[in-house]
């Protein structure tokens, strides 16, 4: 018998905890994401509207700091969207084909989100590199303008993420005869 296992139940422990840390974390990371940002916005149009009617004066960076806030949140509720496949799309076509055609059609679509991701993150994280080395400033706050455009390569590469877990669970799916039409991507557990 293993010492080490001598008065440990099974499923506890580190790993345990590491795994569903984790679980939880990819259950809920956009969700609590979008909660902050939604927050600090509804906080700073509060504040802005409070300080522009009742104190007859405003911020500068107010309305700038607000509109960022929003991009991020845009950006990682998409993100959410893209997990259940719950995001615009067209199902006209993929409606009238059989099992297999569908599952071929939701494939090249995550192929073709997945290269625009790749796209999107490489030019991203350029144009980041790019506003920290000239040390590029938001115009109405002295705030680094790479928090504002790290939004995008953060948030595609969370995307990216997402498209390959949908994808892994539309095959896993697909392989064991369960439904992988849209909104049964994501498997209950």
């Amino acid at each position: 018998m293993n010492p080490q296992a001598v008065g440990r139940e099974p499923g506890r422990g580190p790993r345990s905890l590491l795994a569903k840390t984790w679980h939880w974390l990819d259950e809920n990371i956009e969700y609590w994401l979008n909660f902050v940002f939604y927050s600090f916005l509804t906080s700073i149009i509060v504040i802005e509207v409070f300080r522009r009617y009742v104190l007859n004066s405003s911020t500068v960076y107010g309305e700038e700091v607000a509109r960022y806030a929003f991009i991020w949140l845009a950006y990682i509720a998409t993100a959410r969207g893209i997990r259940n496949r719950s995001h615009l799309s067209i199902e006209n076509i993929r409606g009238k084909m059989g099992r297999t055609g569908k599952f071929v059609l939701y494939l090249v679509s995550d192929a073709c989100f997945l290269t625009l991701a790749v796209i999107v993150v490489v030019t991203g994280i350029r144009m980041v590199s790019s506003s920290i080395q000239f040390d590029q400033r938001m115009t109405g706050s002295d705030l680094p303008i790479w928090i504002a455009t790290g939004a995008i390569p953060v948030a595609w590469s969370l995307i990216g993420l997402r498209v390959i877990q949908r994808s892994l669970v539309t095959i896993r799916n697909f392989r064991a005869g369960r439904p992988i039409e849209a909104g049964t991507l994501v498997p209950a557990e």
